[in-house]
C-alpha cells in the first residue's frame, strides 16, 4: 500500500529581517516550490529525496521533513520525496523555509492526517534547525510562505504578532545579482537599535518604509551595494531592499512602472517578475 501527495508553498520577501532583534516580518511573493511524498508502509524507514531542478542539492533537508513528520507520528514508513521550485535558490527569498513547508504539508496529506498549521510550521522550521539552514528559526519566513501575505512575527517566541495586507496592488520584482552571499551575523547584530527603529515602522503598518530602511542597514553591513534600492525608488518604485541576507534585492511597484524599475534593475543582474502571494501553502492533490 502506498500513500501520495502533492503540496506546494511560496516564496516570501523580507520586510524586516529577525537576525539583529529576533523579531521580523516578510510577505509572501507567487512563486512556488511543489513537494510530492510517497509513502510506503514497509517498516524499513528508508527515505529517498530528489530535487528534481537542482540535481546538484543535496536532498538532507527534504529527507529531514519527511523523516520528522513520521518520528512525530511514531511510523517506520519509507518515503520517497521530490521538489520542484520556482524559487532561486540562497538568495534571500526563502527557499528552504517555502520547501520545509511543502514537504511537511505535503508529508501529512499522504498520512491522511488532519492539518495543524502550528505543528506544520514547528516541524518545518525543526527541520531547518537540524540541516543547519537557519539562525533565527525563520519564523517569519516560514509564516509568510505557509499562510501568504505579511506576517510579522516575534522569531524567538515563535508568535504572530500581526497579519496583513499590502493596501495597494503591487507587483514585485525580484533581482538577483551576481554577487556573493555574506553572512556576518555579528556586524547583523550590531545594527540592534537601528532595526529596531524599522521594526517599529513596519508594526504601525508603514511597511514600505520599514522594507527600504531594513534594506539600507543591512545591505551595508553585509558590504552589498545600497545604490540598488535607491536606483529603484529613483525609477518609480514604491519600496526595495535586500530580500533575507541577500544577495537579492525586492522591488514592489505599480503595473505602469514595472518594466522602467525592471531596466534599472537589470543593469545588476536578472530579474524575476511576480506578484504579491496571498494563498500561501496548500495541498493540490
Amino acid at each position: 500500500m502506498s500513500m501520495k501527495a502533492t503540496a506546494i508553498a511560496s516564496a516570501s520577501g523580507t520586510i524586516i529581517n529577525a537576525i539583529a532583534t529576533g523579531k521580523g516580518s516578510a510577505f509572501g511573493i507567487n512563486l512556488k516550490v511543489k513537494a510530492t511524498v510517497e509513502l510506503f508502509d514497509d517498516g524499513k524507514n528508508k527515505i529517498e529525496g530528489i530535487v528534481k531542478d537542482n540535481p546538484k542539492v543535496k536532498p538532507n533537508l527534504i529527507k529531514r521533513c519527511v523523516k520528522n513528520v513520521l518520528d512525530y507520528f511514531g511510523l517506520n514508513y519509507s518515503a520517497k520525496v521530490e521538489t520542484e521550485t520556482q524559487i532561486p535558490i540562497k538568495s534571500g527569498l526563502s527557499s528552504s523555509s517555502a520547501t520545509s513547508n511543502a514537504v511537511v504539508l505535503a508529508t501529512f496529506a499522504a498520512l491522511g492526517e488532519k492539518i495543524d498549521d502550528e505543528l506544520v510550521l514547528d516541524l518545518g522550521i525543526k527541520s531547518s534547525f537540524d540541516e543547519k539552514l537557519t539562525v533565527t528559526g525563520a519564523y517569519d519566513d516560514a509564516t509568510a510562505s505557509y499562510y501568504g501575505g505579511i506576517t510579522i512575527t516575534d522569531n524567538i517566541e515563535r508568535k504572530i504578532l500581526k497579519r496583513d495586507k499590502f493596501k495597494d496592488d503591487l507587483k514585485v520584482l525580484v533581482l538577483i545579482p551576481n554577487l556573493k552571499k555574506n553572512v556576518d551575523v555579528n556586524r547583523m547584530k550590531l545594527l540592534k537599535d537601528y532595526v529596531e527603529v524599522a521594526f517599529n515602522e513596519c508594526l504601525n503598518g508603514n511597511y514600505y518604509r520599514a522594507l527600504f530602511l531594513n534594506g539600507i542597514l543591512y545591505a551595508s553591513a553585509l558590504n552589498f551595494p545600497t545604490n540598488i534600492a535607491i536606483e529603484a525608488i529613483e525609477n518609480n518604485a514604491v519600496t526595495a531592499g535586500l530580500s533575507g541576507t541577500g544577495p537579492s534585492y525586492i522591488a514592489l511597484c505599480y503595473e505602469e512602472d514595472v518594466e522602467k524599475v525592471k531596466k534599472t534593475l537589470e543593469k545588476y543582474g536578472r530579474v524575476i517578475s511576480s506578484e504579491l502571494d496571498y494563498g500561501g501553502a496548500e495541498v493540490i492533490g
